[in-house]
């Protein structure tokens, strides 16, 4: 007999012969006991705190197979989107290939080649912890099933109005180009600065103290081409009599308003703060309050564009302002832009000064550049009329919380809900089953065959479907 134990002379052996004569399918008599293996990412191998949490579960379902309980403990693995797809696409890159070089569907066969590999490291892994697992129920969350699942729950959502597609503020990761969640952004501390800039008033205006200009302090210059106002405290003694008159916006020439909203602070700065809707997360909420127009001067690279996109707060058009920025600047990085930008203030007597600013930077936790804030057409999912159900049944007692006090966080967390952005401008993942015609007009359906036949679409209307994921 060996001096020491080796677990993989006698587990492996053992745990096959478990596997061979099925001794973890359900098969007690008593009541129903069920737990739903958290899918591990088929994006590399198990870590420690798989192991901790498979020992756990295990504990569990082996205790109510020992009582007699009809027990399941199914197993399977989740596609990743993002972090898959990454995985794959880096891999590809150390041959010198992206993956718009290859087209959407050779490269879902490269990320399936890779799910065979990895899935398999993962099963096996998981077999290895002894897991009593029942593998005739193994599932994937791309399988065939789950995935016309996955798009009857979405076709289904959208008929009762829950889903929508809007236009609307993401967190956009400039390397991926794709929208992602608030968890994906880390917030960084870093030492920047604080550009104090005049802003000139319009029409012969002056400030209290005689000036014809406002000092907007902003850590983002380069955003000041998208500018839609300036804003102040409403009972700001400084700013009071000017509330309503016009600022002729430096660089650009476009008159925006003066407007009073309480997020300005009176003691940050000089009071007065320039409003981005299309670039600052703040800044929508205050353009949704005022109605003011949304201009997106950015690209998907954050590169300055030739013309801004303007919108309307609700994402229609806005035809009425003229989205002309400087030629100068077309093309160039958000961060190059800046240094011009703010040369550019300088050279015009404009620059009134620069402070040190301690400041947290938003980044990709997977890309690690800057999140852009960024105005795109994502879909949704309408949350508050699901919060309220939500808030009901704790209302009502008829769910509890121990202790009792955290009910208050809970019913902050639903009372201040946000929509829920649930698309990603990948490849890799369930695919939203929308089409449009070439009007841009949007129509879903379980599939094309289906949405022609429900809007009476004849075979001379050109569809193509949407190509983000869920």
């Amino acid at each position: 007999m060996d001096k020491t134990y080796q677990p993989h002379a006698i587990e492996t052996a053992l745990y096959q012969n478990w596997e061979a004569n099925n001794y973890f399918a359900p098969q007690g008599s008593g009541e129903p006991y069920t737990i739903m293996i958290p899918p591990p990412n088929v994006t590399g191998s198990l870590h420690m705190g798989h192991g901790f949490n498979n020992s756990i579960m295990d504990c569990l379902i082996r205790f109510r197979r020992m009582q007699g309980r009809n027990t399941l403990w199914q197993p399977g693995t989740d596609h990743a989107g993002i972090a898959t797809q990454i995985v794959v696409e880096r891999q590809l890159a150390a041959d010198g290939i992206g993956r718009h070089d290859l087209g959407r569907e050779k490269f879902l066969e490269k990320v399936w080649e890779w799910k065979e590999q990895s899935g398999g490291t993962i099963t096996r892994q998981i077999r290895r912890l002894g897991s009593s697992v029942d593998w005739s129920r193994e599932r994937f969350t791309m399988d065939e099933g789950l995935s016309e699942a996955v798009k009857e729950a979405f076709v289904r959502l959208h008929q009762d109005g829950l889903i929508y597609r809007g236009k609307r503020l993401v967190n956009w990761d400039t390397k991926f180009h794709t929208a992602i969640s608030d968890l994906e952004v880390e917030n960084h501390d870093e030492k920047g600065h604080l550009w104090n800039l005049r802003y000139p008033l319009a029409d012969g205006k002056k400030t209290a103290e005689g000036l014809d200009y406002l000092i907007v302090a902003t850590t983002r210059p380069e955003t000041m081409l998208g500018d839609s106002a300036v804003a102040v405290h409403p009972e700001d003694e400084r700013y009071k009599a000017l509330i309503g008159s016009y600022i002729e916006l430096p660089l650009v020439g476009r008159r925006i308003p003066i407007i009073a909203d309480d997020y300005c602070d009176p003691e940050f700065g000089t009071g007065c703060v320039k409003i981005t809707p299309a670039h600052d997360f703040n800044d929508y909420e205050v353009g949704k309050r005022h109605n003011l127009p949304l201009i997106n001067i950015f690209d998907k690279d954050a590169q300055v564009l030739a013309k801004a996109q303007v919108f309307n707060i609700d994402g229609s058009v806005n035809a009425e302002i003229d989205g002309s920025l400087p030629a100068e600047y077309a093309g160039l990085d958000r961060f190059v832009a800046r240094k011009q930008i703010v040369a550019a203030f300088e050279a015009a007597g404009l620059l009134e000064k620069i402070e040190d600013h301690a400041l947290k930077v938003p980044k990709g936790d997977r890309s690690g550049t800057v999140i852009e804030p960024w105005l795109t057409d994502q879909w949704y999912v309408s949350t508050k009329p699901l919060a309220e159900k939500a808030i009901a049944v704790v209302e009502s007692g008829e769910i509890q919380f121990v202790p009792k006090q955290y009910e208050n966080m809970y019913f902050s967390w639903m009372r201040d809900i946000q929509d829920w952005c649930i698309s990603r401008q990948l490849w890799w993942g369930h695919r939203i089953p929308a089409w449009y015609d070439e009007a841009g007009q949007v129509y879903v359906g379980r599939d094309e065959a289906e949405v022609r036949a429900k809007h009476k679409l004849g075979a001379d209307v050109v569809l193509r479907q949407d190509d983000d994921v869920l």
